[in-house]
């Protein structure tokens, strides 16, 4: 089986019982050459995702993704990861609730975290104002249990990988993911913790209703994006002595709230401007949407640009359930803060 290094595909093969395969699709040739060692017609529509290795996503994976793209079976939908070290490592392991570790990949993206990123989302991103796209990067949770085997674990995530054109350039970790979730308005499930002054506990929020919006705004020369955030949840947990159910007290976790996440958003904000002075979150399209004729003058040079650009977030939090209880459970009366 001819193979190309750090970069596989998994998919479940109704022709194979639903047993995961790794195939190599770095050119024509080599799925020709596979194509010899295989009874059956290799059909690209059914792979659910695509890992690339990091080594060969730093060298660029402009290739592949114009074969991927170009070649009328793989599917718009499927999943792009980066892995950290070789990609087949990843597909080899043996989860302990899913048969495959490709499908345990698959439903924890959908399902949990909206770390989400489509063979369509690279393509675009890449023919895009920015020309620049982020995928999520993972690896094997390692384990201490010496009675398992070293492949009988799971892959977890480890951050986002980010690439300007076609090359990975840096990660972000997984705090700072969460920032570029929110960024690009995708977050599905996610907690916010803060820590009260003067507590030594903290309260837990769960978002259940969160927008992003943003307004771009050129003025005498000075290039601002208003990043406007609103956010509902619930308390679902409280280790301080504090009376949630007292408005004075909930008017100021809110407040609490509100800064956590600007800062959380202005972190991963920060480190894309002036780390990697890369636009994987759109600034560009929506630039060019309400100022065309300022954006000719720098598309050419919109890295140079975009570290440039001011940006003013604004954070409207509301907690819409404290919980049954105000105070902590279990916590007696008189040492409860009002």
């Amino acid at each position: 089986m001819t193979k190309v290094p750090n970069y596989h595909s998994s998919r479940l093969c109704r022709a194979n019982r639903g047993h995961a395969c790794v195939n190599s699709a770095r050119d024509p040739n080599a799925i020709s050459k596979l194509q010899l060692n295989v009874p059956r017609r290799l059909f690209w529509g059914q792979c659910k995702l695509f890992i690339f290795g990091d080594e060969l996503a730093k060298n660029g994976i402009r290739k592949e993704i114009d074969f991927l793209a170009r070649h009328p079976s793989p599917r718009g939908k499927s999943l792009l990861y980066v892995s950290k070290g070789e990609a087949r490592d990843i597909l080899t392991l043996i989860p302990p609730l899913e048969r495959y570790s490709g499908e345990a990949l698959r439903k924890v993206s959908q399902i949990e975290n909206g770390m989400i990123t489509t063979l369509k989302d690279v393509d675009m991103g890449l023919m895009g104002e920015s020309e620049s796209v982020s995928m999520p990067y993972i690896k094997k949770l390692s384990q201490n249990d010496k009675t398992r085997k070293s492949n009988q674990t799971i892959p977890v995530f480890e951050g986002t990988a980010v690439y300007k054109k076609d090359k990975m350039i840096g990660t972000l970790n997984m705090k700072e993911t969460r920032g570029l979730l929110w960024l690009k308005d995708e977050v599905k499930r996610s907690t916010i913790s803060v820590k009260p002054k003067g507590e030594d506990g903290k309260v837990t929020m769960t978002p259940t209703i969160g927008k992003m919006s943003f307004r771009p705004k050129i003025k005498e020369n000075r290039w601002m994006m208003h990043l406007n955030i609103a956010i509902e949840g619930d308390i679902v947990q409280n280790e301080t002595q504090l009376n949630l159910l007292n408005e004075d007290v909930l008017m100021k976790i809110q407040g609490e709230f509100e800064a956590a996440l600007k800062k959380r958003v202005g972190q991963t904000v920060e480190k894309l401007q002036k780390d990697f002075k890369t636009d994987v979150i759109d600034f560009g399209r929506k630039f060019h949407q309400h100022y065309p004729k300022e954006w000719k003058k720098v598309q050419d040079h919109w890295e140079e640009k975009f570290p440039e650009v001011e940006v003013h977030i604004t954070v409207n939090a509301k907690i819409r359930r404290p919980g049954y209880i105000g105070p902590p459970a279990a916590l007696p009366r008189d040492e409860v803060k009002e």
